[in-house]
């Protein structure tokens, strides 16, 4: 009703002009336009007045309206916006920071702040040459110092797999003036004589070069990298960054996710401190487009990894002043090269970025226990824009094959879609809820293993899983798989077997088993899924009816949403009870293992385990379908209905018959397992 009065007083100065208007008796036609014409005139100033006037106090209404429209509910009382608001806030705008005008020229005093202030304050960051490589009087290698590097051709292979890889999804370097002075060290055949924070650099990029094709080198060369940066230096370069990001990505790669969170907040820190994050009054044109794609490199993994952990963000969307890289940057108007400009032109850093973006407010949707109805329609609606940004081959409803390196940004988003939807699995939620949540999840796991699906040649892991290491398409998978792909298709993984969706969950375990031992974190989550079978199994042998009442396997279900401070629920009870419960009841190790070579519990490989339960409970629930099918003609017989009526038939036997006893429905946990 107060809306509808809003609108209503809209229309009073408009219904006043056509009084205005109105012709009046006695007078001819040409008299009555004159003379509306002249009280038109004369009442227009007024007019416009009033309008804009009644226009703020509308907007101010309205205003207060949508903050107070969420009192129906207590959870829908968030400071959240609307969903049109939403998604305008999603668009990209970098803050405009105001200039003041000085009065006079300042050139003097500011050389005299420079010279006299050093030691006590910096200019600002904005007004800062950034500094690409080492300063003038930067720590340089000597000769006992410097580190072997590897032979040529290793090394050329290494930076080949970085820049397929890594380099094409997020161009960190200017790879022209990288490559020249790699050949020039490589012709001298040392370090000596360079600078450490380059030396650095070099050495994390042969680093994350391993990763692409698992190679075993890649933790010592990380270890030489770091200890070459010197962080203690007060003179910070874009190297710097460069290198530290390259870290953190090593580092999350192999599976060490709060070193890499560290590493990362090294990275933003360093880039804050020179102005990367703002418009540089100093820097040539040049140099602020290749800095670009280094901030927003770094932007992408703050959100990437904050939302993998459940951590809060340390980029503040408000205070950064850069534009989106953009392939017209590079024209050819402006100093380089054209090779950088189609490189960035094939990138997907561009619609990446913008997808990212839109996580900065799902973190803080993430810090409440679950997600009012009103915030997941928000959400929906931006992921649904945040999709339409991509080409017509990458939707959900496309056809055709797929690289594998075409899909990670796409990835990002669904993980970004059913984390938030995972939220209300909380059993702080109505039952009805959790079961729409899961609905949810389900919907976008089937979508995402369309998008695995058409990276595969023959994605039923039926009758090719024994060729799957030989396939031609399992290389690019590798190469192009990292953690958080991993992780996506292992949440998918759980929530498509849990409702009994057994061949969209042989899809993503066919691609979890392709991308094997090649990312230390696939190797944890291969074995969670084979523990979450082995309960599933146990579950359906013992009659349960229905998985989705059962809060063991929602626990299950919910994986890693267990390590959320905000939205776990399975420590309650150790919080509440004393000392001496808590440490029977969980007694966490000192120091998590990461890889097969640490503990023999990480030593796990059966992949082909995981697809032959999963081929079983398929073929039982076929056969289970089938004779369901048959219950239906009239001529069955009761009891033959009654022996198909519960959840799970028996699985096929090696000789392919079905292992049906009568007046019993129960799996056959041995012929499973």
């Amino acid at each position: 009703m107060a809306l509808g009065r809003i609108l209503q007083t809209h229309r009073i100065p408009s219904i006043r002009l056509r009084q205005a208007c109105k012709p009046r008796n006695g007078l001819t036609g040409s008299e009555e336009r004159t003379r509306a014409a002249m009280h038109a005139a004369n009442g227009k100033s007024r007019q416009v007045q009033d309008l804009e006037k009644q226009l703020a106090q509308a907007k101010q209404q309205l205003n207060q309206l949508q903050s107070q429209s969420g009192d129906h509910s207590p959870d829908e009382s968030q400071p959240y916006p609307r969903p049109a608001l939403l998604l305008q806030e999603h668009e990209p705008r970098p803050r405009k920071r105001q200039k003041i005008s000085a009065p006079r020229d300042f050139s003097a005093v500011r050389s005299d702040l420079c010279t006299y202030g050093r030691g006590i304050f910096k200019p600002p960051p904005s007004y800062l040459q950034h500094k690409v490589h080492a300063a003038p009087h930067a720590l340089l290698i000597k000769g006992k110092d410097a580190p072997d590097l590897p032979p040529k051709h290793l090394a050329d292979k290494l930076l080949y797999l970085y820049r397929m890889s890594f380099h094409a999804a997020f161009p960190l370097l200017d790879w022209n003036s990288f490559n020249q002075e790699y050949e020039t060290v490589y012709r001298q055949g040392s370090l000596r004589g360079v600078s450490q924070v380059w030396s650095a650099l070099l050495f994390s990029v042969f680093a994350c070069g391993t990763l692409p094709q698992s190679l075993q080198d890649g933790q010592g060369y990380s270890d030489i990298s770091s200890k070459l940066l010197d962080l203690s230096t007060d003179d910070l370069t874009v190297d710097h960054v460069r290198t530290a990001i390259l870290t953190s990505v090593f580092l999350v790669e192999s599976n060490r996710k709060s070193a890499g969170w560290t590493w990362l907040g090294i990275a933003v820190r360093i880039g804050q401190d020179i102005g990367l994050d703002v418009q540089n009054a100093k820097g040539s044109f040049l140099d602020q487009v290749i800095n670009r794609p280094v901030w927003w490199t770094v932007y992408v993994c703050d959100r990437l990894l904050a939302l993998e952990l459940g951590r809060p963000a340390m980029i503040n969307d408000d205070e950064s002043e850069i534009n989106l890289p953009s392939p017209s940057d590079l024209e050819g108007k402006h100093e380089g090269d054209m090779t950088r400009r189609a490189a960035l032109a094939q990138s997907p850093l561009v619609p990446t970025v913008q997808v990212i973006r839109g996580i900065s407010k799902l973190l803080k949707a993430l810090k409440e226990p679950t997600a009012p109805p009103l915030v997941v329609q928000s959400f929906d609606l931006l992921f649904d824009e945040c999709m339409n940004l991509f080409p017509a081959r990458h939707q959900i409803s496309a056809f055709g094959s797929l690289d594998p390196h075409e899909i990670p940004p796409v990835i990002y988003l669904q993980n970004a879609r059913i984390t938030l939807h995972r939220q209300n699995l909380s059993i702080k939620n109505t039952s009805s809820a959790r079961f729409h949540a899961v609905d949810k999840c389900i919907e976008i796991a089937k979508q995402s293993t369309r998008y695995l699906a058409r990276c595969m040649p023959n994605p039923s892991g039926e009758a090719t899983h024994a060729r799957a290491g030989h396939d031609s398409w399992r290389g690019p998978l590798i190469s192009a798989a990292n953690a958080f792909l991993c992780t996506h298709i292992w949440r998918c993984s759980l929530f498509l077997v849990f409702r009994a969706e057994y061949e969209d969950a042989l899809v993503c375990a066919q691609a979890s088993a392709a991308i094997g031992p090649a990312r230390a974190v696939n190797v944890a989550c291969g074995r969670y899924l084979e523990f979450f079978l082995q309960r599933l199994v146990l579950k359906l042998g013992d009659g349960a009816a229905s998985l989705e009442m059962d809060e063991e396997m929602l626990a299950l279900v919910s994986g890693d949403l267990q390590g959320s401070a905000d939205n776990s629920w399975i420590w309650k009870d150790v919080d509440s009870g004393d000392q001496a419960d808590r440490s029977r009841q969980f007694s966490p190790p000192n120091r998590t293992p990461v890889t097969a070579h640490e503990d023999d519990h990480y030593a796990w490989s059966n992949w082909e385990g995981n697809l032959d339960t999963l081929r079983r409970l398929l073929q039982s629930k076929r056969q289970r379908q089938y004779s369901q099918q048959e219950a239906r003609i009239p001529l069955t017989l009761p009891s033959q209905v009654h022996q198909q009526s519960g959840h799970l038939a028996s699985p096929v036997s090696p000789g392919g018959s079905e292992s049906l006893q009568s007046g019993s429905s129960r799996i056959r946990i041995a012929d499973i397992m």
